[in-house]
């Protein structure tokens, strides 16, 4: 049990003493309540209780968690079907020509149809006449033939250059987005191991909350006055 006690002395030599407490009489009943509670907290360890978890915060800690994963996960699974078709378009440049050449190819033979037509309506079918205008025909698919594949190489030329900046910053995406992941499952560690160290620490908590209650008391000394003497 807290005991507050104030001690009075004689001083050596001739002459008396007087001894007057520096705390009041009206405070001594109220710091001795004070003692005697905080000591029984201490004993019975109400002084160290600590918040801990609650709902809301476990909530955090877990499905918080596994929702930073998933998303996380998602994230990076389309990022990285991303980069294999950013890959691909880099590698061919993504430009098909064969339909281009394919209705070309349909076009010329309506023409030499259209053309083989003209020639038996006037008996002249496989003339020497008949063979330059085929000739010109299909020096003129040719010609569309060249005119796709420059084409195909000019824009298959941009699609890989733009390919290649987007797979760059896919990477810088997908860089960052693990980043922010780890950094997020940072903060939700720092948060949960900080309620655990103060659980760990509630002994210590305890002993300093009940020091400071005690030991925080105004100071219970003696004002001393000698009435005279050696």
């Amino acid at each position: 049990m807290f005991n507050l006690k104030i001690k009075s002395r004689r001083a050596k030599g001739g002459g008396g003493t007087s001894t007057a407490a520096t705390i009041p009489d009206w405070a001594v009943p109220y710091i001795k309540n004070v003692g005697n509670a905080a000591e029984g907290m201490f004993n019975s360890g109400e002084l160290g209780t600590v918040a801990g978890k609650n709902t809301n915060l476990s909530r955090a800690f877990g499905t918080g968690s596994d929702a930073i994963a998933d998303t996380t996960n998602r994230g990076l699974g389309a990022m990285s079907g991303q980069q294999d078709r950013l890959t691909e378009l880099a590698n061919t440049g993504g430009y098909d020509t064969k339909a281009l050449k394919d209705r070309a190819i349909l076009e010329a033979g309506q023409r030499t149809a259209e053309m083989n037509k003209g020639f038996g309506q006037a008996g002249t079918l496989g003339s020497a006449r008949q063979a330059v205008q085929q000739g010109a025909q299909n020096a003129a698919t040719a010609a569309q033939f060249a005119t796709i594949d420059q084409q195909a190489a000019q824009q298959n030329f941009q699609n890989k250059m733009a390919a290649e900046q987007g797979l760059s910053q896919n990477v810088a995406g997908m860089s960052g987005l693990a980043s922010g992941a780890a950094q997020a499952f940072s903060n939700l560690g720092a948060q949960e191991r900080g309620i655990e160290q103060e659980q760990v620490d509630a002994p210590w908590q305890a002993l300093q909350r009940y020091a400071s209650t005690i030991y925080g008391n105004p100071a219970r000394q003696q004002q001393v006055a000698s009435g005279g003497g050696k």
